[in-house]
């Protein structure tokens, strides 16, 4: 029994927009074919709203959604019809791909009604998953796995979706009838269309994560919300071969548990934890005087992070979870997550073994073992506004550092908003203390679809230094802002949107003097077609105190300024061969540097993806061989052959560290939430070797790894 489609009509203001669920006495078949009876008897969601490319437009494309639910699951039938179904994208089967390439479908839901938080599912038109959680219509937490199925059906008339969401997967407020908010997006992939319902306006610049826009969702009631345990053991086992320690092998086991305390909260256990199955870090070529940042790849801290997220991102933050466990394995761990009423609340305890001293005549280990411990909670207050606190502490039998703050933001208007936030650490080691210990932060931005206006106002003291946080510029004050404009072009055939900022800061040293200042105009045109060009152009002045070091070359003592230029170019993401570049040049510290880089995205087929990137730098400074290049080049290959079987592998060479890396992994899902991961790592010396006998080899390692949930 097929679904017709229905005319569109006028759509309702937000106000009086509505989407209602149906009780069902038992579940559809999930097979993407919306043939059973109850789906002709439901009202569908219609009257579908571009925000690309007309804002506010009627979608060129009919879009039906029907909402039903039994007492442990809610149930989606999608209809979305299509005049070329030919041309509908489908190549992405990777869960938590870029799914986006593809034509897709968005479902948030509020399930608390507090409109701030919501879970967003999206589904290819392949039936391709990925999930996330919307944290205070601000961050977007991919890293979240829920368990839910889907399936699809391409046919003459466009493709077809059906979903079933159990209720133990999502979390809701207790209520005979809860209150949900809900929202609905379809990427039409071929023209670059985007529809809303509700509409969520280009004013709104955080689109699906405006959650206060979301329309009501009526019907539900008499809900099951039964306490869930998942018992997710592991084992694994794998031969490692280093340079410095020779040959190892090892089999182990552990155990990963996640339970339901009450409707509201969820406690992760994990035991002998591993990640074995991370993907490498990408490598970077650090030509700055201060640290890179390397993002988190490890489930355990992914999912929730937006939660326990404090401070300035990549600049400072107060926990960063790369602190822990690199150094040392993480014997065991535990984290609370949950939301009571407007409070929300994370808590993180995790225990790093000793890692003992390489002499035997050193009693202590070079790097003891430590207790650290993170505790955030959030409440939201009338207004769109938000208090939260921070506490974190890294314990261990030399000493502590502990750190406390505080932060609150304001959202108003449509998309504007104002963030404070202030830490101050305590160390126990007095060496470290030297100087300020507090670090804030206040932050004005002014915006809609055209405007732009933020003012900045940084302190980060000398002695600020969260053990378990990351700093990558301590000592300075500093002021910061930007102002713009984006024009949008509606009715042009070829361009979408211009972004013209000027942008700026100021950096002083705790003292008042002087360290740096930034001048930027950065320029963006976004292209019908999904590509879009930039032209950006810098000042900067750096004032050195000391002499730095940039790729091993000393700079000395001085004040520097320098311009460069800036363009790059990048093609649309779901275009089977897509070529990007970019080149920058001009003075680089009392010297020029020359940048070159750009790649491919070639998308085979629904089996394979390459993924290539270069990158150049030909540097020259005046000190001593301050003439000098450097080459990166790495490819990412990304094959499937369905939804539960991929390979991943990411290729690198660099002529800084002259090594070939190769990190390769497989995972086959063999039942939901369980995996069976192969993964081989290697690192291989291209450079030429001081003594002809040495092994090239830096390492090989090769791991497998099976996981299996048990749900109860």
């Amino acid at each position: 029994m097929a679904i017709t489609p229905m005319l569109i009509g006028t759509t309702p203001a937000l106000g009086q927009q509505q989407a209602t669920a149906v009780a069902i006495p038992s579940p559809p078949v999930i097979d993407g074919i919306l043939d059973e009876d109850f789906w002709l008897d439901i009202e569908p969601v219609t009257g579908f709203r571009q925000r690309e490319p007309v804002d506010g437009a009627v979608a060129t494309e009919r879009t039906e959604v029907r909402i039903a639910y039994t007492p442990s699951a809610l149930y989606f039938g999608i209809s979305m019809f299509d005049s070329e179904p030919e041309g509908i994208l489908g190549n992405i089967l990777q869960r938590g791909g870029w799914i986006d390439k593809d034509d897709n479908v968005l479902i948030a839901i509020d399930t608390y009604n507090d409109g701030r938080n919501a879970y967003l599912f999206e589904v290819g038109s392949l039936g391709t998953q990925d999930d996330a959680l919307i944290s205070d219509e601000t961050t977007q937490d991919w890293n979240w796995d829920g368990i839910y199925t889907t399936e699809t059906r391409i046919t003459k008339e466009g493709w077809f979706l059906e979903v079933e969401i159990p209720f133990t997967t999502i979390r809701f407020g207790d209520a005979e009838a809860p209150d949900m908010g809900i929202a609905f997006v379809r990427s039409i992939r071929r023209k670059n269309e985007q529809v809303y319902w509700p509409h969520i306006g280009q004013e709104y610049r955080t689109g699906i994560r405006q959650v206060s826009r979301y329309a009501p969702l009526a019907g539900l009631r008499n809900l099951q919300k039964g306490r869930h345990i998942e018992v997710k053991p592991y084992l694994i086992a794998g031969v490692e071969s280093e340079e410095a320690t020779g040959t190892n092998q090892d089999t182990d086991i552990g155990l990963d548990v996640k339970a339901s305390v009450t409707s509201n909260f969820t406690v992760d256990l994990t035991y002998n934890t591993d990640f074995a199955q991370v993907e490498a870090d990408n490598v970077q070529i650090n030509l700055t005087r201060f640290n890179l940042f390397f993002p988190e790849k490890r489930e355990f801290f992914l999912e929730r992070a937006s939660l326990f997220q404090f401070g300035a991102s990549q600049e400072a933050e107060v926990f960063f979870t790369r602190r822990i466990g690199l150094e040392a394995d993480i014997v065991g761990a535990s984290r609370l997550t949950g939301q009571t009423g407007p409070v929300s609340i994370g808590a993180m305890s995790l225990w790093t073994e000793a890692v003992p001293s390489p002499d035997p005549a050193t009693r202590e280990a070079t790097v003891p073992a430590a207790w650290n411990n993170i505790a955030r909670v959030r409440g939201d207050l009338p207004g769109r506004t938000t208090l939260g606190a921070i506490l974190t502490a890294k314990e261990t039998n030399t000493g502590h550092n502990r750190v406390a703050g505080a932060d609150l933001v304001s959202r108003f208007w449509s998309s504007s908003s104002f963030f404070l936030w202030g830490a101050n650490v305590w160390d126990a080691d007095v060496s470290k203390t030297s100087g300020s210990s507090f670090a804030g932060q206040a932050e004005l931005i002014l915006q809609n679809d055209l405007y732009l206006f933020e003012l900045t106002r940084t302190h980060i003291g000398e002695a600020f230094a969260p053990d378990l946080g990351f700093v990558r510029r301590p000592n300075q004050k500093r002021w910061g802002g930007q102002i713009g404009v984006r024009p949008r072009f509606e009715t042009s055939s070829w361009a979408r949107q211009l972004s013209v900022i000027l942008g700026s800061n100021w950096i002083e040293g705790i003292n008042g003097r002087k360290q740096s200042h930034l001048l930027q105009l950065s320029n963006r045109l976004d292209f019908q077609s999904g590509d879009n060009i930039n032209l950006r152009v810098t000042e900067r002045f750096e004032r050195l105190e000391t002499p730095a070091f940039i790729n091993g070359r000393k700079l000395p003592v001085r004040d520097y300024t320098f311009r460069r230029a800036q363009i790059d170019f990048s093609p649309d993401r779901a275009r089977g061969l897509g070529v990007n570049g970019r080149v920058s040049f001009g003075d680089f510290w009392s010297g020029t540097r020359t940048q070159v880089g750009g790649g491919f995205v070639w998308i085979v087929n629904k089996h394979l993806t390459v993924d290539t990137d270069a990158h150049w730098n030909n540097v020259s400074l005046p000190v001593l061989e301050g003439d000098f290049s450097t080459t990166l080049l790495s490819t990412r290959l990304e094959a499937a052959l369905n939804r539960k079987l991929f390979a991943y592998a990411l290729l690198q060479w660099d002529d800084v560290s002259n090594e070939f890396q190769a990190n390769i992994r497989v995972d086959w899902i063999h039942t939901p939430g369980s995996d069976l991961f192969i993964v081989l790592d290697t690192g291989y010396l291209t450079d030429a070797l001081n003594d002809p006998r040495d092994t090239r080899w830096l390492r090989k390692t090769g791991v497998v790894k099976l996981t299996y949930v048990r749900a109860f």
